[in-house]
């Protein structure tokens, strides 16, 4: 009997703790500890017009209660629908984004449930108390496959270019893609781009390996590419020293981003707003219409990632501002997937 007062006292405390976390989460809490995207597509979600976190503030209060008077049997069941609805919300997740928030959430409705049940049954006196749940496996899976998703999330990806602030344009390229060379040369040095280093063959990983070397000694995008294509291969035993593995992995992150993505071919170029090399400069009223931009200089469509330069390809090099960057095709030419990369 003591055993379960002291279980119902956790519960208790538990559910109280639960409380806190709701209503200061409901409030939008100044301290951001959200890595993943679900965060801020749950942040504001509304059942009937209020707030998830303010219903699950009320449902952690009502099993604070019910601990608090030793309801134990009510507390189970209530605690049992409670985890149903978040299993609901996991099994959401899983299938769109997952939400770090309200995954602490989670945590606290299935330790209640756990707390009130495992009083239940030593109340009950069958010797049951070594029985699974199934509801609690069912939760157990959803929560680690969006742990997973949230870890995989929280995976940075890697710059060569260490770029400063939060550049427009991520290029994602492998240094044996003619295309990507295009890519490079067009972009380097003319827009503020990242340069994210993508593995086609089993050479790209040491000139990859040259290219970050000659951008710390501070070389150039273009520079270090030229180094990269005289690179040898340093040998087996380099190529698995700690340092080349922990490139291989840093390598993988970035070409899992490009898969993510629904691509499998590099250049993969993303746009992140309107790149300023496609914004329209504001015209005065005095000046001549004929000397405005026309419409037609910018892609009617939104521009998304995929797009490849192309040398002296007519179109609208002069609406991009670089020479011999077409924005006319949607695929200029790429490599990846079943396209081998040229040499």
């Amino acid at each position: 009997m003591k055993n379960s007062q002291g279980v119902m006292s956790g519960t208790l405390c538990l559910s109280l703790v639960a409380v806190v976390y709701c209503v200061w989460t409901a409030f939008g809490n100044d301290v951001n500890v959200c890595i993943t995207e679900g965060c801020g597509l749950y942040q504001d979600t509304t059942v009937g017009g209020v707030s998830l976190w303010w219903i699950g503030a009320v449902a952690f209060a009502v099993l604070a209660l019910l601990a608090l008077v030793g309801a134990v049997r009510v507390g189970r069941i209530l605690a049992g629908l409670a985890l149903i609805g978040d299993i609901l919300l996991l099994l959401l997740m899983a299938a769109t984004a997952p939400c770090i928030s309200c995954l602490g959430a989670a945590i606290f409705f299935a330790g209640v449930y756990a707390c009130f049940r495992h009083t239940d049954i030593a109340q009950q006196g069958k010797g049951a108390t070594g029985r699974r749940s199934l509801l609690v496996l069912c939760w157990l899976v959803l929560f680690l496959i969006n742990a997973g998703a949230s870890a995989r999330q929280a995976a940075s990806l890697w710059s060569i270019s260490n770029p400063s602030g939060a550049p427009s344009v991520r290029v994602f390229y492998s240094p044996s893609c003619a295309a990507c060379r295009q890519a490079i040369e067009a972009l380097s040095g003319k827009v503020e781009a990242a340069f994210y280093p993508v593995a086609e063959t089993p050479e790209d990983v040491f000139r990859i390996a040259a290219m970050r070397e000659a951008v710390e000694r501070g070389s150039s995008m273009t520079e270090a590419l030229e180094v990269a294509l005289k690179a040898e291969n340093p040998g087996d035993l380099a190529v698995l020293s700690p340092d080349m593995l922990w490139l291989r992995l840093r390598i993988l992150r970035n070409k899992a981003h490009v898969y993510l993505s629904g691509s499998q071919a590099v250049p993969f170029i993303e746009f992140h707003g309107l790149p300023s090399m496609l914004a329209q400069k504001p015209q005065r009223a005095s000046e001549p219409a004929s000397s405005r931009p026309s419409a037609a200089s910018l892609p009617l469509e939104p521009v998304t990632g995929g797009i490849t330069p192309r040398n002296g390809a007519p179109g609208r090099e002069a609406a991009a501002g670089q020479e011999g960057l077409s924005l006319d095709d949607p695929i200029a030419g790429s490599c990846g997937g079943l396209t081998p990369c040229p040499e």
